[in-house]
């Protein structure tokens, strides 16, 4: 059985992507908050934010694990800030764990990747944005760039993909409204399983034809042109 990483697995979309794996792959799940569910094999504690944890986390990992297939780097962390209320921690905060941690897995796992592997996780808030949204932005944009970078340097050897998602309904006590639904050309808004089943084809994918590309998986929205 193939070995996959999982960052993010709490909540959401990183549940998700670990339940769907979790059917065909040995899960190895890494996030800061102790999950309630058991979608995995073995479970990493560890601040993203954080790059010295993070590096003695990654040290454990390939000690105990000297091969991975997948690396999903999906955590992330939201900041909805007025721009003047927003302070450089806040912009240091989110590009840590949204961009840098990425970044920092990525290069300490290509190694053990080879003919795998990594899907990043990135929004379509990298194509479009709403006020008060930029550290978030800014890290999804920069995770859509560092996709296509590293599926350059690691050519034939590690396919590198990101998917970018629009609205996923995270809150299972949340039901879409009549309006919300017809504002998607797909008529509902999106599931945290409509990004694990990406996450799971791409996986399938064994010769490395799709590699530098991102998906987006928003139900249609950035496609729908919008007059005042």
């Amino acid at each position: 059985m193939k070995t996959v990483l999982v960052t993010g697995v709490a909540h959401g979309i990183g549940k998700a992507i670990a339940e769907k794996l979790s059917q065909q792959y040995r899960v190895l799940a890494l996030d800061k908050e102790i999950p309630t569910h058991h979608f995995f094999e073995q479970f990493y504690t560890c601040d993203l934010s954080n790059a010295e944890a993070l590096y003695k986390t990654i040290s454990i990992i390939q000690k105990e694990h000297k091969t991975l297939y997948g690396l999903i780097n999906n955590a992330g962390i939201f900041i909805h800030k007025p721009l003047n209320e927003q302070s450089l921690q806040d912009w240091e905060k989110v590009i840590a764990v949204n961009l840098t941690a990425p970044y920092i897995l990525s290069q300490a796992f290509a190694p053990c990747l080879e003919h795998g592997h990594i899907i990043n996780i990135a929004s379509t808030r990298a194509y479009m944005s709403e006020s008060g949204t930029e550290p978030y932005s800014a890290s999804k944009g920069g995770i859509i760039a560092l996709t296509h970078a590293l599926s350059i340097s690691l050519s034939g050897k590690v396919s590198v993909n990101s998917i970018s998602p629009g609205w996923i309904n995270t809150d299972e006590s949340y039901v879409a409204t009549v309006e919300e639904k017809a504002w998607h050309s797909s008529g509902r808004v999106g599931k945290p399983s409509d990004i694990a089943e990406v996450v799971a084809f791409l996986l399938e994918r064994e010769d490395g034809f799709i590699t530098g590309s991102d998906f987006v998986v928003d139900g249609g929205v950035t496609k729908k042109m919008v007059y005042p």
